[in-house]
């Protein structure tokens, strides 16, 4: 019965307007959204190549992660160039540009925009009117009254329409990913296809979420122009409101000056330092230039100090800000979803942290080579190098977390939508 049950909800979602709708956009915004990353990508592997330092430049900078195409995250912040000034400085490369200005006005239309919003809202769509649809037709009276069982009726329905909206999206996924992948610039290693996978997998928890909900919906209301507003309100409120409330919230609990306030309180430590190099020399007229080169050198270490401590400080606060709004968003999957899917492709806000991290070691290791006329520092340096975080370190330091929130969700909602339809009235 469960098989007949499904096979009927997929044979009459084949031959709805609304597959057909659902099935066109959701091919047509995977291709497009791939198409439009995989140029970007392009463009900022060839803005690194440009950028690339020489052994006479203290820089540092990663190439750009091939799954940027697909979930593109924090990975043209990630790609910046870092360059080590006098005293330990470290600032922006000041070549360094935007790859793309578009995005500033519009939403980056990478693989995970694309599932959590557009497809979420085709989930809800999909499911919205999975009993309401039922009942005004007149359809489950006639079904119940026979000996089929409520739960073999409402879960052949939720899967049978679960497949009808997610198999025509991982068929256009998978082309699209086939065709980007022939390219020979965009080289993938074995862990970026497991991480893909990972990527793909958390993808169809996140939209049996809002399948779910939509069914959740659909078994309260006893009318489909209900459940669908309900559902669109709902859709809203876990896709955007949420996550963004979250951001505000967050920051009214951290206190977390701007990168305008760092970098003056930079110059000031920078100003005050060599004031009290030179107020020391003006009163040591007599020392000789061995004295000079020391005080010089203690001049750089005092900088040197008080730049670590000033990002140190920096990064702790930032760090509990992105805590307590992680913790604060993550009431909607959209944003558990986000943070998982962004870690597992190396651009999210983990892989930030720990390339932060690398760079800080980069310049403890030359930031005391001799300075130039200029005042930047010179000689002969080794090059930066880099190892994204592996799949084990991102499911333990919180992916695993983000991926048990997905199916919690999954099974709170389909629990109550299960139990909603159990006392549903199909009169």
């Amino acid at each position: 019965m469960f098989l007949n049950v499904m096979r009927k909800e997929i044979l009459e979602n084949l031959h709805s307007y609304k597959f057909a709708v659902i099935t066109l956009l959701s091919v047509v915004l995977v291709f497009t959204s791939l198409f439009v990353m995989y140029r970007d990508y392009l463009l900022r592997l060839e803005n690194y190549e440009i950028l690339r330092p020489t052994s006479k430049q203290p820089v540092a900078i990663v190439q750009p992660a091939p799954l940027s195409i697909f979930v593109k995250g924090l990975d043209e912040n990630m790609g910046r160039s870092y360059e080590v000034r006098f005293g330990g400085q470290i600032m922006v490369g000041s070549k360094q540009q935007s790859v793309n200005n578009l995005f500033r006005l519009f939403t980056t239309p990478d693989l995970l925009y694309v599932v959590k919003t557009v497809m979420a809202l085709c989930s809800i769509l999909f499911a919205f009117s999975t009993i309401t649809g039922e009942k005004e037709s007149g359809t489950i009276r006639l079904v119940l009254s026979n000996s089929l069982g409520r739960t073999i009726l409402l879960v052949g329905k939720w899967v049978g329409g679960y497949l009808s909206l997610v198999l025509p999206f991982c068929l256009a996924v998978l082309l699209g990913t086939i065709l980007v992948t022939l390219s020979p610039l965009v080289q993938m290693s074995s862990e970026d296809w497991l991480r893909l996978g990972l990527f793909m997998l958390a993808a169809l928890f996140y939209l049996a979420i809002f399948f779910s909900l939509g069914v959740l919906v659909s078994s309260i209301c006893h009318r489909s122009s209900t459940s669908l507003v309900i559902c669109l309100f709902t859709w809203a409120l876990l896709v955007f409101m949420i996550p963004n409330l979250g951001n505000i919230l967050g920051r009214q609990f951290v206190n977390l000056p701007s990168v305008q306030q760092l970098e003056v309180t930079r110059n000031q430590i920078w100003i005050k330092q060599v004031f009290e190099m030179l107020n020391k020399l003006q009163i040591e007229k007599d020392s000789d230039e061995a004295q000079r080169n020391k005080g010089f050198q203690d001049l750089l270490s005092k900088i040197n100090s008080e730049n670590d401590k000033l990002i140190s400080d920096y990064r702790g606060r930032f760090n509990n800000l992105v805590t307590a709004t992680k913790n604060i968003t993550r009431i909607s999957p959209t944003a558990s979803f986000t943070f998982l899917s962004t870690d597992l492709a190396g651009t999210g806000l983990l892989e930030e942290r720990s390339l932060k991290q690398a760079v800080v070691q980069y310049k403890d290791l030359i930031w005391d080579k001799p300075v130039d006329s200029d005042g930047n520092i010179s000689g002969d340096f080794p090059a930066f190098s880099y190892r994204r975080s592996s799949v084990s370190q991102v499911m333990s330091e919180g992916g695993l977390g983000n991926l048990a929130i997905l199916l919690l969700f999954n099974i709170l909602f389909f629990t109550i939508a299960y139990v909603s339809f159990l006392r549903y009235d199909v009169r």
